[in-house]
């Protein structure tokens, strides 16, 4: 008796859907988190484009109130009579 004996056509019909459809749900799943993959990227470049116009200005104007605040810290200290 052979294997495939047991199962009509239609079951066997049945099967071949059923994985189609399990193909598809897949295809559609991993399209769907291409898309979702896209998003994040744009967004995460978006976000770094911002941190890095935020440290172009923030690292020149920190290092000019640090001088400033040495500056100001060594005139304000009281001179010693020697």
């Amino acid at each position: 008796m052979n294997a495939l004996d047991r199962y009509t056509l239609e079951d066997l019909l049945e099967w071949i859907v059923i994985g189609l459809l399990i193909v598809v749900g897949v295809l559609v799943a991993l399209w769907l988190a291409g898309w979702v993959m896209v998003f994040l990227g744009k967004l995460f470049l978006a976000v770094a484009a911002l941190i890095v116009a935020l440290l172009k200005f923030l690292i020149p104007a920190l290092l000019i109130a640090g001088v400033l605040y040495l500056i100001l810290r060594a005139l304000s200290k009281p001179q010693t009579a020697a």
